[in-house]
């Protein structure tokens, strides 16, 4: 409907360039503006093929020659923005997002586009876009379907969402079909091009492409093999141990230098092209809308064959290409690498972690003060009928610590670790008097842990948050004062009845909530009490026996009784160690429990704060102990530079 029908050539040209946009159509702003507008344009298509740079310039000449023959519109050179990039996603078109940019700017009033689908191709993002620029004050123009955004219908709201609708919908059948074609190209032609140990080549058919062996690299795969699954304990060589060789022997990397990492050796372990296969399906789409795309962990499996030779099992695409390594020799490789990888690693959604957790009880309660664990190393290798020797060492030093690393580290404000590895012989040292001091008295144990339990409930009644449950209770008489309250002035008609529901409808509202969190407490509280005090379960633990004559407690007392210990570095001059333990009758391992996946200064200053843990003993074993326990019963030499007093802090868990 034309404006001439609504209002006169007299209003019209009075009309602010604002409200003539908040009030015209599409057809208005075209012929009947009595303003200039700075005008932009987004022209693109999806692809680079012939007949779509064809249709691009098609559509980019019908929008030129519009704006060229309205005489209100005016066009920089600058506020034509043009690509070939998929519409799926706003964040990587480089052209959009220049033309955001220049419309925070307000260097235009109006973008004109050729259809809906060129703004976006999916319905979110389109009216994103479409609001996002209203707030800035600008219309966008569609021509195709005549659409005025500025001045948007409610008809008009209805089509855009479904044409928008439609073009997302073309984009993930689009999205499915060349999944589907991907999965059939592998089966024909090769997938990739270029890489370590060979050379792409490339043919006019591209489904006669492949690959060609570089010699001197070809060469390095297949000793990265031989080494890594040779028979001989002398020869062969982990991906850590084969970084070292190949860089002493100045086997180059794909880019020509020698760094060497075992995840580069790895890789090559794990890539069936060097047997002459390729695995179809190593990711997929999994949000077509978004393009989100994750790693399927697919694991190879080998091909099997009937008697008329048709694939009865595995999931591999034979290659047209030489293959470098015999298929039995990658096989034995994937074999041992799974076997390192996984033996002794946590289940972590369905799946392995890859995380080792430790055979030893010690080492998987040990925690450095920053959070992280502590990873038990070889000190002294056994030899000569004498045990080898270990240390702790936080892994957090382990994973970041370079003299590279650390110094790029604090430039950027970072914290590093400087704690010291600590002997395994200090731990020993400590679980001794930690467990002489809880259990020195046999039987009469019992009865002293029940009182330590006791000595380390919370007297204050308080939820996790740190709200005062007493103040919960003294809040809520309060307000059940005050509904009465409202309940005698609504009587005396000092309230409405809409005002007296208002005020009633708060007060009951926060009760409920007070209700359940005073429930919660309850609950949580009675669980707690029911796992602190199963004294079945506490008598049968105290009373296993419990040897303070060898040089450390037994594994088996450890797991039973330890939460977890954590080693506070130098602290004033000793090595502080603080034992959290776990006297609920309940043997876990607690290695999983405690494990981060990064640094956080929150959780590294609770572990060091006492007042985060129910201590119930302090105490310092002196040097001369040191020296008497290391000596007479380890058996091991002293050397003074390496011992400090230690400081052993005693705390009892109590969830």
């Amino acid at each position: 409907m034309s404006m001439m029908s609504r209002y006169s050539k007299e209003q019209i040209a009075g009309m602010s360039k604002e409200k003539f946009m908040s009030k015209a159509d599409y057809h208005a702003i075209l012929h009947e503006s009595p303003c200039r507008f700075e005008v932009a344009c987004l022209i693109r298509e999806s692809t680079n093929h012939a007949d779509q740079q064809k249709a691009f310039e098609t559509q980019k000449n019908m929008i030129l020659r519009m704006i060229e023959e309205t005489p209100h519109f005016h066009m920089m050179e600058s506020n034509v923005f043009e690509e070939v990039v998929s519409g799926l996603k706003t964040e990587k078109r480089e052209a959009f997002r220049l033309m955001r940019e220049r419309a925070n700017e307000h260097k235009f009033d109006i973008l004109i586009v050729d259809a809906v689908s060129r703004l976006a191709r999916n319905v979110k993002d389109l009216m994103i876009v479409i609001d996002d620029l209203k707030e800035l004050g600008i219309g966008i123009l569609v021509v195709k379907g005549e659409y005025w955004t500025y001045n948007i219908t409610y008809n008009d709201i209805l089509k855009l969402s479904i044409e928008g609708g439609l073009a997302q919908a073309e984009s993930m059948q689009t999205s499915e079909r060349v999944k589907s074609h991907m999965g059939e190209l592998a089966k024909k032609q090769l997938l990739g091009g270029d890489m370590f140990g060979y050379r792409l080549k490339k043919e006019v058919d591209r489904s006669k492409n492949t690959l060609e062996q570089e010699p001197s690299e070809a060469y390095t795969v297949k000793l990265i093999f031989e080494k890594y699954c040779s028979d001989n304990p002398e020869e062969a060589l982990t991906s850590s141990s084969l970084c070292q060789y190949l860089i002493e022997n100045r086997h180059f990397t794909f880019k020509g230098d020698l760094k060497w990492t075992p995840s580069k050796v790895i890789r090559i372990l794990d890539n069936r092209k060097y047997m002459g296969y390729q695995l179809p399906s190593k990711s997929e789409v999994i949000d077509p809308v978004k393009k989100k795309k994750v790693l399927t962990h697919v694991e190879p499996i080998r091909n099997e064959y009937d008697e008329e030779g048709n694939l009865v099992k595995g999931n591999l695409v034979k290659g047209n290409w030489e293959p470098i390594v015999p298929e039995e020799l990658w096989w034995k490789a994937h074999g041992r690498k799974e076997g390192r990888s996984t033996a002794g690693t946590e289940e972590v959604r369905g799946r392995k972690s890859g995380r080792k957790v430790s055979n030893n009880a010690y080492a998987r309660k040990m925690f450095c003060s920053c959070g992280y664990a502590l990873s038990r190393q070889y000190v002294h290798v056994a030899k000569n009928g004498r045990e080898a020797q270990y240390r702790y060492k936080c892994r957090w030093q382990i994973i970041n610590m370079s003299k590279y690393t650390e110094e790029a580290t604090r430039l950027m404000g970072g914290v590093v670790c400087e704690n010291p590895a600590v002997s395994e012989m200090k731990v020993w040292l400590g679980s001794k008097y930690v467990f002489k001091y809880l259990f020195k008295n046999g039987r009469a144990a019992v009865l002293r842990a029940l009182e330590l339990i006791g000595q380390c409930r919370q007297e204050e009644r308080k939820l996790v948050d740190g709200t005062d449950i007493s103040g919960l209770e003294a809040e809520r008489e309060k307000l059940a004062k005050r509904k009465k309250e409202f309940a005698a002035m609504k009587a005396d008609g000092e309230l409405t009845a809409d005002e007296y529901r208002e005020y009633r409808a708060e007060i009951e509202k926060r009760m409920e909530e007070i209700d359940r969190a005073v429930l919660t407490y309850e609950e949580e509280k009675d669980e707690q009490e029911k796992k602190l005090f199963d004294l079945g379960k506490i008598e049968e633990r105290l009373n296993t026996f419990i040897d303070f004559k060898g040089e450390k407690i037994s594994s088996e007392m450890i797991d039973m009784f330890v939460e977890r210990v954590i080693y506070r570095g130098d602290r004033n001059g000793s090595d502080e160690f603080l034992w959290v333990m776990n006297l609920s009758g309940d043997s876990v391992d607690t290695s999983a429990k405690y494990h981060i996946s990064g640094y956080s200064k929150k959780y590294a200053d609770s572990l060091k704060d006492d007042g985060n843990f129910n201590i119930v003993a302090n105490f310092i074993i002196p040097l001369e102990e040191c020296r008497k326990y290391c000596e007479e019963v380890v058996g091991r030499r002293y050397v003074p530079r390496y011992w400090k007093p230690i400081t052993v802090k005693v705390a009892v868990a109590t969830e």
